[in-house]
């Protein structure tokens, strides 16, 4: 009995990570060797990535969504007469340009601005149809006054912020 209470060397450590051995005692497990996983647990809640706007697929979108926008100012400017809600219009254009487009804000500002012009291009050509004999410059003027340049500056920044 005075034997088993003292340690020997086999004892001193964890008994499953014990040596087995020539002097191994029942209920000894020889190491376990660390499993490697294909990949580490905590990437399952990774964030996953967005797609980005890369290469041909990327700027077709962009160019979709401005050709939209400035359709949908054109729409709301022209034959609905809206003046105030294009304000909105714009910051959304500009959101959905720069999120498009994320890395590149140069590329979303100035789509976005091109988007605005565009559209406001096309509520003028809609006044033509009814008679209109302003230039367009002149017209913007009259109708819109300082929301233009308003809808120009939010664009910009809405696309700036959208992108990054």
């Amino acid at each position: 009995m005075a034997a088993m209470d003292r340690p020997t060397d086999a004892d001193t450590g964890d008994r499953r990570t014990a040596n087995v051995g020539p002097g191994a005692e029942p209920g000894d497990h020889p190491p376990r060797q660390p499993t490697r996983l294909e990949r580490a647990p905590s990437e399952r809640y990774a964030r996953e990535q967005a797609p980005s706007a890369r290469g041909r697929d990327g700027a077709t979108r962009a160019v979709g969504v401005a050709v939209a926008g400035a359709a949908v100012i054109a729409f709301l400017g022209g034959p609905l007469s809206m003046t105030g809600g294009l304000l909105a219009v714009s910051v959304v254009v500009g959101i959905v340009l720069g999120s498009t487009l994320r890395p590149r804000t140069a590329l979303a500002v100035g789509l976005a601005v091109g988007s605005i012009v565009l559209g406001l291009l096309g509520v003028w050509l809609f006044s033509r149809l009814e008679g209109g004999v302003l230039d367009p410059l002149a017209y913007l003027a009259d109708v819109e006054g300082p929301l233009v340049p308003i809808q120009l500056l939010l664009a910009a920044a809405s696309a700036t912020a959208g992108s990054r």
